[in-house]
């Protein structure tokens, strides 16, 4: 038995609570916590944070469907100002997260948000994550079911059952009522995607086994057809083969996938005959794979009539805790209080009667928060970093900030081109099916290691959903801005008319084999304005200074020196 299942059987993850007490009363150190607790501790949603000072924790809070009420964003918004750094993420999972919490807040924390229908439960390590579904769900006029219901039924299943919180490891689900897919669908251990049945009613059909993680895999089509008042009967089911077969001994096989690749799709069909009280209707055909990501912001009609959706855009999902307060507010001012996260990281207020669409974007845009973000904002995605994530090697959040301000200071858009960045290879940020997919390594130079990324390309949507294809290894940090600048540049150079940038650079990558970047490739020269001091990295000046418009011909070009290098 390995560790990990012999702690899991001495004590529940539930169990943990009153230790949780204790150690908030006693401000326990960080060091001085019992580490099998503090992986117990995660049951509660309650995630260490080694690298965060001396030790402080993150919370995650389980958004049931990507809704949150306007009381709740608020209470979160006050918790990240009181106890935490005072920001808020959005994660890939329509999840929120609120850093920098110390032990003796803990409790406190959970149990204010608690009282206004929150929980952080089992959002961490063996358990069952937030069932999330399309954001618009309920309001979007060309969905064929609403399935906001399903995912809070699912939830009451899965939450504070002692049984599904003793997975082999973790499991994601998520529900789609468009007949159009996004890509997160094709990653998760089990995802409902409506269509029509043959008489017209929406049914769903499943994937199964997908993933990210070191081992990506897709999910594969389970090949029937489960009407809307099965989708929990069948998720229990699945969820019961999960948890009797799945592989505990080896946690680097432990996820669903590896559990199909054992029995089969045929394996995983026979168990549900033998499992559920009525047949399941066949069906051959396989999902229609996705023709474009999912676009959240700006403005979108609902199928109420007068009634609008919201969408603002949130830079890489980061928040400051007034950002927070001030959309629940606006919620409330001008919508019925009724927010959304996105798996986008960004968040929606939905509905806004018609007459007050120009005042809510203006008190968004008050916060800095805005219906409108051009495509290096829009098109970007990061996870948590080094900052605070504990197997992170790189930087994310703030790397991937300094890269779009690089990349918009040489004019370069991501027009249809979606980039993400990831701290190691668990790819919280889904760099496997990004266009541009960012993994963080180390990079050895002559003067030590330093932040770098191995560069994928070709993942997401070409022709179906894929996974991206290792393009270059070792890019460090300064040498990325460039390396992107090329690659986005040449597809939009070479590309023929109506091929998308993952099946122009697939296509091309079928003829070569990922290489090391040296040292001084993707190093251009820097250039100065004499005007204002602004230094621009790239093989030629600018045709102006995008800091002082100064023209071309004040610039010099600076030898032997690296940007901002002090003179």
């Amino acid at each position: 038995m390995n560790k990990v299942e012999q702690w899991k059987q001495e004590k529940h993850g539930f169990d943990v609570w009153q230790d949780m007490l204790d150690y908030a009363e006693k401000a326990t150190p960080f060091q001085a916590i019992d580490k099998n607790n503090l992986e117990r501790m995660k049951w509660y949603g309650v995630l260490n944070r080694k690298r965060d000072a001396s030790g402080k924790f993150m919370l995650r809070y389980r958004l049931t469907g990507c809704e949150l009420t306007a009381k709740q964003a608020r209470e979160i918004a006050y918790v990240a100002y009181e106890y935490g750094h005072g920001i808020v993420d959005i994660t890939t999972r329509a999840g929120i997260q609120v850093q920098g919490l110390a032990v003796e807040n803990v409790p406190t924390a959970l149990l204010r948000l608690e009282a206004c229908g929150l929980t952080a439960k089992q959002t961490g390590h063996d358990n069952i994550r937030s069932v999330f579904c399309h954001p618009l769900s309920g309001v979007d006029p060309d969905e064929l079911i609403d399935t906001r219901s399903l995912c809070r039924d699912i939830t009451d299943l899965i939450l504070d059952s002692r049984s599904y919180a003793d997975l082999p490891k973790k499991f994601n689900i998520a529900l789609n009522g468009r007949t159009e897919h996004g890509t997160h669908y094709w990653t998760q251990d089990l995802s409902y995607l409506a269509c029509e049945g043959s008489d017209g009613q929406p049914m769903f059909q499943v994937l199964v086994g997908g993933t990210q993680g070191q081992q990506p895999k897709l999910g594969e089509h389970l090949p029937v057809l489960v009407a809307p008042e099965q989708v929990v009967e069948v998720t229990r089911v699945i969820l019961d083969l999960f948890k009797e077969q799945g592989f505990r001994e080896n946690r680097n096989r432990g996820r669903f996938r590896f559990l199909i690749e054992k029995i089969g799709i045929n394996g995983v069909l026979t168990y549900l005959e033998e499992h559920l009280s009525y047949p399941l209707l066949p069906r051959a055909k396989e999902p229609p794979s996705p023709t474009g990501y999912d676009e959240l912001i700006g403005w979108f009609r609902q199928q109420q009539p007068k009634l609008w959706s919201m969408g603002v855009s949130v830079p890489l999902g980061r928040m400051s805790w007034q950002q927070l307060e001030g959309m629940s507010l606006l919620a409330k001012k001008w919508g019925d209080g009724s927010l959304r996260a996105t798996p986008e990281q960004g968040l929606l207020v939905v509905n806004i009667p018609a007459g007050f669409k120009d005042a809510a974007a203006t008190d968004a845009a008050a916060l800095g928060l805005s219906v409108h973000a051009d495509t290096l904002v829009r098109n970007t995605v990061a996870c948590t970093g080094s900052q605070f994530c504990n197997i992170a090697v790189t930087e994310t959040k703030g790397q991937m900030f300094k890269l779009i301000d690089r990349l918009r200071q040489q004019a370069v858009m991501l027009h249809g081109i979606r980039m993400h960045m990831s701290g190691c290879p668990s790819s919280c940020a889904q760099h496997f099916t990004a266009d541009i997919g960012l993994k963080g390594v180390r990079v050895r130079r002559l003067l030590g290691t330093r932040e770098g990324f191995d560069v994928y390309l070709g993942g997401g949507i070409a022709g179906k959903v894929r996974f991206a294809k290792l393009y270059r290894l070792g890019v460090d940090i300064d040498q990325l801005p460039q390396l992107i600048a090329d690659v986005v540049q040449e597809y939009y150079q070479k590309h023929k008319a109506g091929q998308t940038f993952s099946t122009y650079w697939r296509e091309k990558l079928l003829q070569q084999e990922a290489s090391k970047v040296g040292e001084s490739e993707y190093t251009p020269p820097t250039w100065l304005c004499e005007g204002c001091g602004y230094q621009h990295r790239a093989e030629y000046p600018p045709v102006f200074c995008p800091s002082c418009a100064g023209l071309r011909k004040h610039f010099a070009r600076l030898e032997g020196q690296s940007p901002d290098d002090e003179s």
